[in-house]
């Protein structure tokens, strides 16, 4: 567990370095490690402020899955509950800004899916081994009706 906590305390306390690295490199800085991240914005499910966080995904078509591994924690990382209260978000990926919207994979759509999460980035395999909770699969799926050239936090 204490793997687990320190993983997931560098990661919460590297987010502004990370997105501006990403930002700044228009996410070429992480495909020296053969990955894909962007940054994601959501609404804060109890302050409403905009909550920004970076995330690897893997791409499937238009859409992006997002793993909610939160290092193996036995709780779900703050920007997967903050989606399930408002699907609404921005991603920012290879210099671009959308609007998505999320959609939680079933059990079965995840496990269908995870394999294709292993095959990008091994290392995700030590999750599960961590926690008992189910890990979480989202799909972000392009959210027309909100503008695809808008920029900045979620409309409320």
């Amino acid at each position: 567990m204490f793997a687990a906590r320190l993983e997931n305390a560098v990661d919460r306390h590297s987010v502004r370095l990370g997105a501006w690295l990403l930002r700044r490199t228009h996410g070429r800085i992480v495909r020296l490690w053969r990955r894909r991240a962007l940054v994601l914005t959501t609404r804060g499910r109890r302050s409403g402020l905009p909550r920004t966080v970076v995330v690897q995904y893997f791409p499937d078509g238009q859409d992006l899955v997002v793993v909610a591994a939160n290092s193996g924690m036995p709780s779900d990382p703050a920007w997967y509950l903050n989606l399930t209260a408002d699907p609404r978000a921005t991603v920012e990926v290879d210099g671009r800004t959308r609007q998505v919207r999320a959609v939680p994979m079933t059990p079965e759509e995840a496990a269908a899916w995870w394999p294709h999460v292993l095959d990008a980035a091994p290392d995700y395999a030590r999750y599960p081994k961590r926690t008992d909770r189910r890990i979480p699969l989202v799909r972000l799926v392009p959210d027309p009706s909100r503008g695809a050239g808008a920029t900045g936090p979620p409309a409320p």
